[in-house]
C-alpha cells in the first residue's frame, strides 16, 4: 500500500496511513538568467495599391534590394516569411485597394545582444527605404538556450531535493528513488517590441538586458523507512 503526500497535505497535518509506503509529488520552478549572444531585428516590407498584382510587385522589388543590402553584412542571417494580401475598403469613399506585406527577420551574433554598426547602420537604411522595423532585441542562440535551459532544470531539481529531504525528515523517513519526472522548460516573455514607423529613420539605439530562462519541473519520489 501507498500513500500519496504533497507538501500541502504534508504542512496541513493530515493523517496518514501507518505502514504505507510514502510517494511524494513535488512540483517546483528553476531559473536562469543569461546574457543574450545573438542581436535579432524584424521587419516589414509593406505596400499598397489599387490591385493586388502592383502591391505584391512593390513588396517583391523591396524585399529583393532589402536582402541585396542584407549579404553585403558579414554574419548576418536573413529569413523571409509572412507574405500575406488584404483588400480594403476606404469607408467614406468605397474605393477598394489591396495591401501585401511580408516579413523579415534578421539575426547575427552578438556579445551581450547589442547589434554591431554594421546591423544598425543597415537597419536605418532598411527604414529610409520604407521597411517597417518592428523590433530589435537580443536573444540566445540554440546552443545559449540549451544551457539556460539545463541550468533552470538543475536549479529546479535542487529545491525538488531540498523539499524532499525536509519532508522525508518530517516523517522520519528517508528519501528514496525518483519514479517520475516532468519537466518544461520556457524563456520568459522579453519586453515590449520597439516600433520604428518613421521613413526617414536613424540608426537605432539597442541594449538588451538578461534573458531570464525558466523550467517546471515535477517529480515523483517514494521515501524509504529510516534504517535505525
Amino acid at each position: 500500500m501507498r500513500r500519496i503526500v504533497t507538501l500541502a497535505t504534508l504542512f496541513g497535518f493530515a493523517a496518514l496511513p501507518a505502514g504505507a509506503q510514502t510517494v511524494l509529488t513535488i512540483a517546483a520552478t528553476g531559473q536562469a538568467e543569461t546574457a543574450p549572444d545573438e542581436a535579432v531585428a524584424s521587419l516589414t516590407a509593406q505596400a499598397n495599391a489599387p490591385d493586388a498584382a502592383t502591391a505584391q510587385g512593390d513588396v517583391n522589388a523591396a524585399m529583393t534590394k532589402a536582402l541585396a543590402e542584407v549579404r553585403a553584412v558579414p554574419g548576418l542571417k536573413a529569413t523571409t516569411g509572412g507574405y500575406q494580401t488584404i483588400q480594403m475598403t476606404d469607408s467614406q469613399t468605397q474605393r477598394i485597394s489591396f495591401q501585401a506585406s511580408q516579413s523579415l527577420q534578421l539575426t547575427m551574433p552578438a556579445a551581450g545582444g547589442v547589434p554591431a554598426p554594421g546591423l544598425t547602420v543597415l537597419l536605418g537604411r532598411l527604414q529610409q527605404q520604407g521597411l517597417l522595423l518592428n523590433e530589435l532585441d537580443g536573444d540566445l542562440s540554440a546552443t545559449a538556450r540549451a544551457a539556460a535551459e539545463q541550468a533552470a532544470i538543475l536549479a529546479a531539481l535542487g529545491r525538488i531535493e531540498a523539499q524532499a529531504e525536509a519532508v522525508a525528515a518530517q516523517l522520519h523517513e528517508r528519501v528514496g528513488p525518483m519514479k517520475t519526472l516532468n519537466v518544461n522548460a520556457a524563456q520568459s516573455p522579453g519586453p515590449v517590441p520597439m516600433l520604428a514607423m518613421a521613413r526617414a529613420a536613424v540608426a537605432p539605439v539597442s541594449a538588451p538586458g538578461n534573458i531570464q530562462v525558466s523550467a517546471d519541473v515535477t517529480a515523483t519520489i517514494e521515501l524509504d523507512a529510516a534504517q535505525n
